[in-house]
């Protein structure tokens, strides 16, 4: 007591400097985004946008896996949105090109014998739904990514494997970092198969995959409504990872994801001003996209956006027939017990709420430099 009567201004503002010094020193979320970077603007860099603008954050890094675009063009696109959203220390580092087992001759004979696929990610010849954002080239070759339109990138990847960096960054925070899977999972494979004691090593794994019984009548899922794109480029990838003894996994499929969409008086609201995150989103957001990656990180971040979930058993169909890459779902009690894992398995968010999240967390960050 006698040293608060003798603090300067008193006992009442040392206690405010002690209650500020907790807050400031509150830890942070230890996480790794993994991700597979098209752009500009859509689902990808707007999600990690909002982990970016997340102060309860500390991002160790970014890797990036083909999937919706080539690795290397993921790559461009994620350390240009770095460089607008004034993060150029978070490091980047490319990761797998290829799936594990899947080719693009593979799936052109698969579509031969079940038919034809709405969307292929990087194996798109040209994108069906081009007129709802800007348009997306998909290049033969994956090493020669065309320029990317919102410029040129100064800043480089971090040098190195993806699959080690995950790995390390678990082995240097042991069950402290969150890894969100927002891509196809060959990374995150690949770091399973090499480091056994990885998946235990996480704290907690958020993936953006899976499709349940998404209500749409989009063409995608209008015929098949277990498809989704993270699980069919690499269903062998998706299968390790859902076959590794996690802590905890929370999946975010498609049906939270479409209730969501970029609409034009969302996009009005966060890119209000000149800032140069503002300019960004204001010139290439894809207006009508639903915002599946925005949903699962933000879903994580704050849990009161979700309003219903369901434990399941989750799998990928593997067996290379009309169904390969599917998703496939058990009710505990009824999964064969093949290494499946225990998942809590988001059906529907309150879209209303979400909006308002996304909208104050893009629209208050700190200033861009």
């Amino acid at each position: 007591m006698e040293r608060l009567l003798f603090f300067p201004g008193g006992p009442l503002l040392l206690l405010l400097c002690w209650v500020c010094l907790c807050a400031e020193g509150k830890a942070k979320e230890l996480v790794v985004v993994d991700q597979d970077g098209a752009g500009p603007g859509g689902s990808d860099m707007q999600s990690l946008l909002l982990v970016l603008h997340s102060p309860e954050v500390e991002l160790l890094g970014i890797t990036l896996v083909s999937g919706d675009c080539w690795r290397d063009e993921g790559v461009a696109h994620t350390l240009r949105l770095l460089e607008v959203a004034g993060r150029r220390e978070v490091p980047v580092v490319g990761g797998a090109v290829y799936p594990l087992l899947r080719t693009r001759k593979e799936t052109e004979i698969w579509e031969e014998l079940f038919g034809k696929l709405f969307y292929k990610g990087a194996w798109n010849r040209a994108y069906l739904g081009k007129e709802l954002h800007p348009p997306l080239s998909f290049p033969e070759d994956p090493f020669r990514p065309p320029p990317p339109v919102e410029g040129t990138p100064a800043l480089r990847p971090t040098p190195g494997i993806a699959a080690n960096f995950l790995i390390e960054a678990a082995r240097n925070h042991p069950g402290e970092v969150t890894l969100l899977a927002l891509g196809p999972l060959t990374d995150i494979a690949l770091a399973c198969r090499l480091d056994p004691e990885f998946s235990q090593r996480i704290k907690k794994l958020v993936l953006m995959g899976a499709s349940i019984d998404p209500r749409t009548s989009d063409p995608e899922w209008s015929t098949d409504p277990r498809f989704e794109f993270n699980f069919f480029w690499d269903p062998e990838a998706a299968h390790i990872v859902l076959t590794s003894p996690w802590k905890r996994v929370e999946a975010y499929p498609v049906d939270p994801g479409i209730q969501a969409v970029m609409r034009r008086e969302l996009l009005s609201e966060v890119s209000e001003g000149n800032s140069a995150v503002a300019r960004y989103l204001k010139q290439y957001a894809w207006i009508g996209l639903p915002m599946w990656d925005e949903v699962a990180v933000a879903g994580w971040l704050d849990p009161s956006l979700i309003v219903q979930k369901e434990t399941l058993f989750l799998d990928v169909d593997i067996s290379h027939g009309p169904g390969y890459g599917n998703t496939l779902t058990w009710k505990p009690g009824s999964e064969p017990g093949l290494g499946q894992q225990r998942v809590e398995l988001v059906r529907q968010i309150e879209p209303k709420r979400f909006y308002r999240f996304f909208r104050e967390r893009i629209y208050t960050a700190p200033s861009e430099r």
